[in-house]
């Protein structure tokens, strides 16, 4: 029976967050919307390519590790699924020929009015 209580607090845990989401209109930027910002921290150990897209009135922000060996090819890039965590970070992922090749990340935890 706990088990039950716990997944079922969970469950509504996850719903409450993802309400919020919806409620506070965020989606995933259109993946044409998506512009590369170049490379960051050449040379080091974090060296990458940033991208940004901006939807809605809200900033997306996300980049490719250099280790990874590619940037993402943004003339080919579809719109993946979208999921919002528990601490209100939105992340939608977006795929070359069904690879996640990119995510950006926005975060939501401030875009919600208070309650009354």
């Amino acid at each position: 029976m706990t088990n039950v209580r716990g997944y079922s607090f969970a469950m509504m845990a996850m719903l409450a967050v993802c309400g919020q989401a919806a409620a506070a209109g965020v989606t995933c930027p259109a993946a044409s919307n998506i512009k590369d910002l170049g490379i960051s921290n050449a040379g080091t150990d974090e060296e990458g390519t940033d991208y940004i897209a901006t939807e809605g009135g809200k900033t997306w922000k996300g980049s490719v590790s250099a280790f990874d060996n590619h940037k993402a090819d943004l003339k080919t890039l579809s719109a993946g699924s979208g999921s919002v965590s528990g601490t209100g970070l939105v992340v939608c992922d977006y795929s070359n020929k069904g690879a996640v090749t990119l995510r950006l990340t926005m975060d939501a935890s401030n875009t919600v009015a208070p309650s009354k």
